[in-house]
């Protein structure tokens, strides 16, 4: 909507004035002075260690499984351009709203179906 009505340069400006409000939160930020930094050796073993966890693994390795099964379709895209006269606007409303529902998918199943095993969910969310 910004963009079709007043130009890249807004959008641009947008993008840089953004992340540019943050930084004065920086100044409340603290860190450690000096803190003792492990060996690569150790970061890499409590990285494996995380990564081991069925916590962190098995979602990730459902989410991942389940984008790569994903397909991603140009010509439907073409189709609702062309025939039912989608416009880019709209596109990217329902690009947005897919993303939302992916986090929103993403926090149900941290929350509800962590329990379930990964076979069960993918079928499941498939249907």
């Amino acid at each position: 909507v910004i963009y079709s009505a007043h130009g890249p340069m807004y959008v641009v400006l947008l993008m840089a004035a953004l992340p540019a409000a943050i930084v004065p939160l920086v100044l409340v930020l603290e860190e450690t002075r000096d803190a003792p930094v492990p060996s690569t050796k150790e970061q890499c073993g409590e990285i494996w260690s995380t990564v081991c966890s069925r916590a962190v693994w098995q979602p990730m390795g459902f989410v991942y499984l389940y984008n790569v099964l994903q397909v991603g379709n140009a010509a439907w895209k073409q189709f609702l351009k062309t025939v039912l006269g989608f416009t880019s606007s709209q596109l990217n409303t329902l690009l947005i709203v897919a993303y939302v529902l992916l986090w929103l998918g993403i926090m149900a199943y941290k929350r509800f179906f962590i329990k379930w095993s990964w076979r069960s969910v993918y079928v499941s969310t498939t249907l």
